[in-house]
């Protein structure tokens, strides 16, 4: 990779942050606005919804980002051309096809970032997320790895499995555990 395909992929994913950067800045305030009426249920406080919306980040920006991509590219294009920077680029004798190979490149970086960002990332930080939220709420659902737990009075359920028989196993202070079909 040349000077001028580094420079190139570099000015566009800047501006591709940056519009990435102002849509979850949207997003996030959005987020507050919608979670304003939780406030003061249970112990969900401020900080919680803070914590709430800065986990629910990273799924936003992985809705976002093929937005954010084409965004930034088009308006770190539209700057390249408007300096004189692309005709420059053409006249010194890089063809139109070697710019588009750039282009791609670029694309295939932040596919590759989108990819990782919604397969790892974003759903784990979404799901503890939502855990914090129903805990601080009403204290009683949590949903992790190994299922979802409810909480009522004195008695623990654990739903397992979401099929057409739905088991529960109920523990009482891990004295008891019942099977039900």
């Amino acid at each position: 990779m040349n000077l001028i395909s580094r420079y190139i992929i570099r000015q566009m994913a800047v501006m591709a942050v940056y519009a990435l950067l102002a849509f979850l800045a949207l997003y996030s305030f959005f987020e507050i606005i919608n979670e304003v009426g939780n406030l003061g249920k249970g112990s969900y406080n401020g900080a919680k919804l803070g914590q709430y919306v800065l986990m629910q980040m990273p799924a936003h920006a992985y809705e976002l980002m093929p937005l954010a991509v084409l965004i930034g590219g088009l308006v770190s294009l539209s700057q390249l051309a408007a300096g004189s920077e692309l005709t420059v680029i053409k006249a010194s004798g890089m063809s139109t096809k070697k710019l588009l190979l750039i282009l791609s490149q670029f694309g295939l970086i932040f596919a590759i970032a989108t990819a990782a960002l919604g397969e790892w990332i974003a759903p784990a930080l979404s799901q503890k997320a939502e855990n914090i939220k129903a805990a601080a709420i009403n204290g009683k659902i949590s949903a992790g790895n190994t299922g979802l737990w409810l909480k009522e009075k004195t008695a623990l359920s654990m739903c397992a499995k979401c099929c057409p028989t739905i088991r529960f196993w109920a523990s009482k202070f891990g004295s008891a555990t019942i099977k039900t079909n």
